[in-house]
């Protein structure tokens, strides 16, 4: 009676290890170990069963004792391949860690390169927009001392306060690059408007923005990557795409930011531009949009304009 129970546990234990490892088989990507090992499990509760029988007939009879036999047989013949096909798994989750430590490194290199780009653009704002300015006070300081002519004074006095003044615009505008204010105070739909403006002052390019956000503010780090974004897309745009409209839909859908990015231009072979080097203002782009956890779609040709697809899970806090 005890070995007829542990038969019977035995039998529900494999039959349930075998319902369990089955529907693996297509996680592990029908790889043959895993197929292998779920047939052995099967086979052993297959086996177990035929095992019981004679405690139920109470009568053994040499057909079941052979098949018994050669199913033990069957069963190891499965595991021994299984295990040592199972390799191949492992090889599997290798090539996965090694591609996933590839994707880091350039992502870690994209924004290392993000960054050194926007420290030259800031030292070259600074070089030979402020630097410049500075020196000339400085020289109209020194020949404010050296003349006692009340009236060339008065006129050094005056430059000084002309060069000044366009100093302080400088810094504003070097400030203003930095970090815009008016997307700090205002928000993205406003940020982006003023950058419009600044940008296509002569107007060679129609650029239309729609967006339902209005005054509604989302999480600042949200807003600064999207600002930045669809910044680099106009700029983009404007070197390269030689565009006669540019289209921009920014969308809130309950808890889902969507972004819409069309331009009519000459289009590009996506895969081209990122396999290459002057890919890298695309593959900044895509670094930005992973870092707030965002999924971003190119669809382009040559000749058929761009249109970009930006979608991104808010949190209720945003």
């Amino acid at each position: 009676m005890l070995i007829k129970g542990a038969l019977i546990l035995s039998i529900v234990l494999q039959f349930v290890a075998a319902i369990l490892a089955i529907p693996l088989i297509k996680k592990t990507k029908f790889n043959i170990s895993w197929i292998l090992i779920s047939m052995a499990l099967i086979l052993m509760a297959i086996r177990r069963f035929i095992e019981l029988v004679p405690f139920i007939q109470k009568e053994t009879s040499l057909p079941e004792v052979t098949m018994a036999h050669w199913l033990g047989i069957l069963i190891s013949i499965f595991f021994l391949i299984g295990v040592f096909y199972i390799r191949k798994i492992f090889d599997f989750l290798k090539q996965i860690d090694v591609l996933r430590e590839e994707s880091e490194k350039k992502e870690l290199n994209t924004i290392i390169r993000t960054e050194e780009k926007e420290r030259r653009s800031f030292a070259k704002d600074l070089h030979d927009g402020l630097g410049p300015l500075l020196s000339s006070i400085k020289m109209l300081t020194s020949a404010l001392s050296q003349t006692k002519q009340e009236t060339k004074n008065n006129k050094i006095i005056e430059n000084i306060n002309v060069v000044a003044g366009e100093a302080i615009m400088s810094i504003k505008e070097i400030s203003n690059h930095l970090s815009p204010h008016i997307l700090e105070n205002f928000g993205l739909t406003s940020a982006l408007k003023s950058f419009v403006e600044k940008v296509n002052i002569s107007k060679t390019i129609q650029i239309k923005i729609n967006s339902n956000l209005n005054e509604e503010r989302l999480n600042y780090n949200v807003e600064v990557v999207l600002y930045r974004i669809i910044c680099e897309l106009i700029n983009n745009t404007f070197k390269h795409a030689k565009a006669k409209k540019i289209k921009i839909d920014l969308k809130k859908e309950g808890q889902e930011l969507k972004m819409l990015y069309t331009d009519d231009g000459i289009g590009f072979n996506i895969e081209e531009v990122l396999a290459k080097s002057q890919g890298r203002g695309y593959a900044n782009i895509i670094s930005r949009v992973r870092s707030i956890n965002g999924k971003i779609d190119f669809k382009s040709q040559p000749s058929s304009g761009v249109q970009i697809n930006l979608q991104l899970k808010l949190n209720a806090k945003e």
